[in-house]
């Protein structure tokens, strides 16, 4: 985004207009009712619109002071915490091949991620920062177990797309009144409004279909550890492939245990 010029705020919040207009259109009417206020969901919706607002900022600030690696390790080992609860809460099935394949996620994604020599000697902004990066793991954790919650104890139905497609109105909303309290809504350019467009259809889709495969019976510590070592995995594709970047040994071992663990956990 950077290279067009691209605003991060304002094309997040038209990336959340976006998704209430893609919700809206799959779950085929408006979903914006006196109804809602009524539904068991709808506090959960409010609570992760503030969430996801607050996190997207603190991702983004995280980046900024220790670096994208670090930022995205932390952010997607907080697969733990959806698997945790679901095997203890949830009563998913646990073996120990799975407890295994779980493990070796957390390898995988550590060792993708390697290649950045702060993780391992550091500096003074890591050092300096150092806690951000745990806050951007809780955070991240705290969503998912929320997205796993509000699925398996029955809150929301047809997989949920009136709940997603809400909550991103409402960080939408929350979004829009925070820009024009401080006068940023003067500043939009048209190019922020496509990037938010590009952006919001995928998300959408990224958020629901979580939703989507909890509801037809894949369980949260199969879904979540195969949702985040895949990101990491297939943006490692695409960083060789596409952007031509190196990768260490330790990289492509790291993406073969990728493969070995979504195979097993899959199994």
């Amino acid at each position: 985004m950077p290279k067009f010029g691209v605003t991060n705020l304002h094309a997040i919040v038209f990336n959340y207009l976006t998704c209430f207009i893609v919700g809206s259109l799959v779950y085929g009417k408006m979903p914006i009712t006196g109804a809602i206020l009524g539904t068991t969901w709808f506090p959960y919706a409010v609570f992760l619109s503030f969430t996801f607002i607050i996190f997207f900022n603190v991702n983004a600030f995280t980046i900024q002071k220790v670096g994208m690696v670090i930022t995205s390790v932390f952010q997607k080992l907080s697969l733990v915490f959806p698997v945790v609860v679901g095997l203890l809460f949830f009563g998913e099935t646990s073996n120990s091949i799975k407890l295994f394949a779980i493990s070796l996620t957390l390898v995988a994604i550590i060792l993708i991620n390697l290649p950045d020599k702060r993780i391992l000697t550091g500096n003074s902004e890591v050092r300096k920062y150092w806690y951000w990066p745990i806050i951007v793991f809780l955070g991240s954790g705290l969503i998912e177990i929320t997205l796993l919650y509000v699925q398996e104890t029955g809150k929301v139905v047809d997989a949920g797309v009136a709940f997603v497609t809400i909550l991103f109105f409402l960080a939408g909303c929350w979004g829009t009144l925070f820009m024009l309290f401080t006068g940023a809504v003067a500043r939009v350019k048209l190019v922020d409004v496509i990037a938010g467009v590009m952006i919001g259809i995928p998300n959408f889709f990224t958020i629901w279909l979580l939703l989507r495969g909890l509801e037809i019976g894949i369980e949260g510590s199969v879904l979540f550890p195969i949702n985040n070592v895949g990101v990491i995995f297939f943006t490692a594709l695409v960083g060789i492939f596409i952007f031509k970047e190196r990768m260490s040994k330790l990289n492509y071992i790291g993406l073969a245990i990728a493969i070995g663990a979504v195979y097993l956990i899959s199994s």
